[in-house]
């Protein structure tokens, strides 16, 4: 049972994930989350719910930007003074697919969260990865590592 979840990834400033988060996927092969105070349970979330080959769509607000999979497990990074230092727990993935068409979730908020529901937003993101799950068959790609 695949398990699905959203997730946005920016410094507290939106604009950065327009600029960044397509390189930050393309190039590092990760996913991450900075620290900061009342995100203990997201950070926990991150570290010990999220599993490899779980589904994350990642989003800027209610725009989807790809569809990624988990490839292996959280580590922390404390020492990288690039611009994604920021980004201290960290998992790395690969990415799906890429949203160009501007589609939306209904669900903009939050951090870090697991689809549990029967919601529009899990029913999004589900199609979607049975369409790529789909395509990665025929091209003789496995769908989980």
């Amino acid at each position: 049972m695949t398990t699905y979840w959203h997730m946005q990834m920016h410094p507290d400033d939106k604009s950065f994930a327009d600029i960044h988060i397509y390189s930050i996927l393309e190039s590092r092969k990760i996913i991450g989350l900075g620290e900061w105070n009342e995100g203990e349970s997201i950070i926990s979330a991150f570290k010990n719910d999220l599993k490899v080959n779980d589904i994350v769509a990642i989003k800027n607000g209610a725009k989807l930007i790809a569809l990624v999979q988990v490839i292996g497990g959280a580590y922390a990074v404390h020492d990288d003074s690039s611009e994604i230092g920021w980004i201290k727990h960290r998992r790395p993935i690969r990415v799906l697919d890429w949203e160009i068409w501007g589609k939306m979730l209904p669900q903009p908020r939050g951090t870090l969260v697991k689809c549990v529901n029967e919601v529009e937003t899990t029913k999004i993101i589900r199609e979607w990865h049975t369409r790529i799950s789909t395509v990665l068959t025929k091209r003789g790609i496995a769908n989980s590592v």
